[in-house]
């Protein structure tokens, strides 16, 4: 039986065999709307706007393009793009070029990868040295002029966003439609039809493509959906509100007021925290909890016309972690620490019988040798620990946890991923053996930009029945789509993506509503009623999860 997360984790790859098509997609679009979420459900029925023969690769080619579908909205253009054989798309062996004339003009831009008049090219899994065949990493975008193609540049500047950030055999890929055309010669954003085709190159030389395509466009651009007000955020009743944010390290301890201000505005019962800088101590915690207790009250008070008194907060911190812990805060509640999740330890060999399996070569220039990993495991243990907190007469074990960050499908970090799910599901499971009907909430970032598996290996068993943990969806209705990473930083060269998860049990918690919340998705109004700045959720790159739960 497949598990409840099972659209998350599958990428059921369609095996077209028929003579590749050209011809321009004639399946008229559905009214429904397109999610960039990884789970493709939204794109049954619709028609490949081109097919690829399967098998014209090398034997063992990581990509044999399949097909690619094309739907267009106001805002933005999506791709679905099949390459035959499960990959990281921004981190595969050699690269994907998504070709695009994006006026269907041929007369503007350039030649390129057989596409007259192309614009630009987005890139799949940059690469250091296009001529070594290789990994790459992140995704770029090539401006195509008559001279030519630039370099790759930042993706950031057409909007890109490429789901599931973990590997697939699919991939959606969405750009900003007015982003898109405004490079395209002087081209407006009415432009009639798109053509295209989608390459793979490995050590700069052509493995794959498919043929040239064109896309008759079905809509008129038109602007984002307005900003919305602080009703659309507001913990519905009956509920308690968990908030998992990733803090980003040192800046939740050297600026903590803006932090203060979005945890107070979203009037969080329970607080979970990863990469706590390990500078941060229980005074610290203790100085945030009377930011958040001040700033609740005043919000209170602005909204009942009321004087009002805001129940303290309570927190709970790692002992383990190292460098980067978690903790969890409860308003009005104990946080009880779990002993058994105080600070969590690989089983005695775990990290060496890693470490033989996946060698000491770094992965990437600039990147720590597999041995100086292991050492901070041993030091640190797991980022992750667990406290127990009474919600009306049940307890229930929330979670925080950070899982290591970077590496393709199969590399020693996202092995190391694996391991540490296991690790960390096994000791919940030790704690949650003398309460086998609790509760349970685990949150935070996972990392999930190799594979898949480390989401597997943590829900695995751990719901009340023996079941797995189901796997919450909070989205941004603004833009649909479940990212909860963007960089901060302009030339960042990785897409935005989905790494911050919430598990929970199912058979004991039911969602009511959950989001992923962005100061700049509030209009104004909203923001000056819930006393928080545009730019406060930018002091990290990751953005907090908010999930109202009901007990069953």
């Amino acid at each position: 039986m497949l598990p409840r997360h099972a659209p998350i984790l599958t990428a059921a790859t369609a095996l077209f065999t028929a003579v590749a098509c050209a011809a321009p997609d004639p399946t008229p679009q559905s009214s429904s709307a397109i999610w960039t979420d990884g789970t493709f459900t939204d794109w049954d029925g619709i028609a490949a706007t081109v097919t690829d023969p399967t098998g014209d690769t090398p034997a063992g080619s990581p990509v044999d393009l399949r097909a690619v579908t094309i739907r267009d909205d106001p805002r933005y253009l999506h791709l679905l793009v099949d390459l035959g054989h499960t990959v990281t798309a921004q981190g595969m062996p050699g690269s994907v070029e998504i070709v695009l004339d994006a006026d269907g003009d041929p007369g503007t831009g350039g030649p390129y990868a057989g596409v007259e008049g192309a614009d630009l090219a987005i890139v799949l899994s940059r690469q250091r040295d296009p001529t070594v065949d290789a990994y790459g990493a992140g995704v770029g975008i090539r401006r195509i002029g008559p001279s030519g193609a630039g370099e790759p540049g930042s993706a950031g500047t057409v909007g890109l966003l490429v789901s599931p950030t973990h590997s697939s055999a699919r991939f959606e890929v969405r750009l900003d439609r007015g982003a898109v055309t405004a490079g395209a010669g002087g081209a407006s954003d009415a432009a009639h039809a798109i053509a295209g085709r989608v390459v793979y190159l490995r050590g700069g030389n052509v493995v794959d493509e498919t043929p040239v395509f064109t896309h008759v466009l079905a809509t008129a651009p038109g602007d984002a959906p307005p900003l919305i007000g602080a009703d659309a955020i507001a913990k519905l009743p009956g509920t308690f509100r968990v908030v998992t944010w990733n803090v980003s390290d040192g800046n939740f301890r050297d600026t903590p007021e803006p932090f203060g201000r979005v945890v107070a505005a979203l009037g969080a019962d329970v607080v979970l925290l990863d990469e706590v800088y390990s500078d941060v101590t229980p005074a610290d915690l203790s100085r945030f909890s009377d930011m958040l207790t001040s700033k609740s009250a005043r919000l209170a008070t602005e909204s009942t016309g009321r004087s009002a008194n805001r129940s303290p907060w309570n927190w709970w911190l790692a002992e383990g972690g190292g460098r980067q812990r978690t903790a969890v805060g409860a308003s009005g509640r104990v946080a009880r620490g779990e002993p058994l999740l105080a600070r969590i330890d690989h089983a005695p060999g775990a990290l060496d019988r890693w470490l033989q399996e996946v060698g000491d070569e770094p992965e990437a220039p600039r990147m720590a040798p597999s041995s100086a990993l292991a050492r901070a495991e041993t030091e640190g243990g797991l980022s992750a620990t667990g406290a127990w907190v009474t919600v009306g007469q049940d307890k229930i074990l929330f979670v925080p946890v950070d899982l290591q960050s970077a590496g393709h499908d199969g590399s020693p970090r996202d092995r190391l991923r694996e391991l540490q799910a296991r690790t960390l599901n096994r000791a919940i499971a030790a704690a949650l053996r003398e309460r086998p009907g609790a509760g349970l909430v685990v949150g935070g970032d996972l990392n999930l930009v190799g594979s898949a598996r480390p989401l597997d290996e943590l829900v695995r068993g751990l719901g009340a029945d023996g079941t797995d943990l189901d796997v919450a969806r909070p989205g941004r209705l603004r833009e649909r789509s479940l990212a909860t990473w963007r960089s901060t930083h302009p030339q960042d060269p990785f897409s935005p993506g989905r790494l911050d998860y919430v598990l929970y049990r199912g058979g004991v918690l039911q969602v009511e509503r959950a989001f992923v919340f962005d100061a700049v998705d509030l209009s104004e109004t909203a923001r000056q009623e819930l006393n928080v700045q545009e730019e406060d959720t930018r002091r990290s790159d990751h953005l907090p999860l908010v999930v109202d739960f009901r007990m069953r």
